[in-house]
């Protein structure tokens, strides 16, 4: 039976309530970041191809943990049966949240139908779930993100009916759901009762950017120098905003490209110094949600009405088709996981 508008809230508000820690809103002027890490790996994966998605893993991983930093993992559907055991360890960090990513890395759920979607993120579902040992922590998975951003007003409604409470397939600025361009903290899709978190964008060069390393390096062709310049540049801009930086790390592009992973431990630093409070996107939402509660209380005129239908006119759904992390033509779509290849990085040795 589906939820009414007014009990998805109730549902939402609880759950976020009684599975998280109690999160100060930062109002000690820190910058709050989130760290997502995409996790895939190859179809059909050959023993080197194994190897590198291992590697490439533990290289971003041990960056993150050297530090004790708060992360959210997105795994796809590739990489589980290749990093099973692995990904069952970093699971057992309260520090590190896993979260669903997509099937396969060029899936594109927004051309399917309604049905097949639900079938696919249940079956996402299920293999993160699968990911503990008898005895261990329980996985139970809140968040979904769509490598290729590719999803629709179906996605949403099958996400909400598997009961995943947010979705980070947006980008602050470029794809939102109606009303919400100028949003850069999570916010509710009412029609759904799920939390949309946007992935951060920024000005650089004379036009938008997403913090994607992927985006940033296959995209728009950015050497090791400009892609640390665009981070340093976000993150000045969130400091002088009050607002979050959330940024994607690809662990086969910074975890392979050792010029990559030097800024990736960069900005870490550079991050770190100027104390940064590291969370994982669910957290990110809990905090939205009680920044949100504490502007409607300070003012009630802030409370916002989304109309019945805005949902049918879902800007997502028209823009789509111009903007997505890889944006190449399709044909080329699957290769290029598969095509990418070590420059040079150490060999990976786990370090917690």
């Amino acid at each position: 039976m589906l939820l009414n508008r007014r009990s998805s809230w109730i549902l939402v508000a609880m759950l976020l309530f009684l599975t998280l820690p109690n999160l100060s809103l930062a109002d000690n002027g820190t910058v709050i970041v989130n760290v997502m890490i995409d996790v895939n790996s190859f179809s059909s994966p050959t023993p080197d191809q194994e190897n590198l998605t291992h590697n490439s893993l533990i290289n971003l991983t041990n960056a993150l943990g050297a530090k004790r930093l708060n992360t959210t993992y997105y795994l796809s559907g590739e990489s589980i049966p290749v990093e099973r055991l692995y990904l069952t360890y970093l699971g057992e960090s309260p520090r590190r949240e896993l979260a669903m990513g997509s099937m396969k890395f060029d899936e594109k759920l927004g051309s399917m139908s309604s049905s097949k979607q639900k079938d696919q993120l249940e079956k996402m579902k299920s293999y993160v779930k699968a990911c503990h040992v008898c005895g261990g922590k329980t996985i139970e998975p809140r968040g979904f993100k769509p490598q290729s951003l590719s999803q629709n007003n179906a996605t949403y409604q099958a996400l909400a009916e598997i009961g995943i409470i947010y979705d980070a397939g947006f980008i602050a600025g470029l794809l939102y759901y109606p009303g919400h361009e100028r949003d850069t903290w999570p916010y509710l899709i009412e029609p759904y009762g799920i939390y949309a978190v946007p992935i951060s964008s920024y000005n650089f060069s004379g036009e938008p950017a997403i913090l994607s390393d992927r985006y940033a390096k296959e995209k728009r062709g950015l050497n090791s120098s400009q892609w640390y310049e665009l981070l340093v540049g976000k993150f000045n801009e969130s400091a002088d905003n009050e607002e979050p930086m959330v940024v994607v790390f690809d662990n086969l592009v910074s975890g392979v490209d050792m010029e990559y992973f030097k800024v990736h431990e960069r900005f870490l630093d550079y991050a770190t110094a100027r104390n940064a409070t590291f969370v994982t996107t669910m957290e990110l939402v809990n905090m939205s949600l009680r920044r949100a509660r504490a502007e409607i209380t300070l003012n009630s005129s802030n409370i916002t009405t989304i109309d019945e239908d805005a949902h049918k006119s879902c800007i997502i759904c028209e823009t789509l088709k111009n903007i997505t992390i890889e944006n190449v033509e399709e044909e080329k779509m699957a290769s290029n996981a598969s095509t990418i290849k070590p420059t040079a990085m150490p060999k990976a040795v786990m370090s917690e």
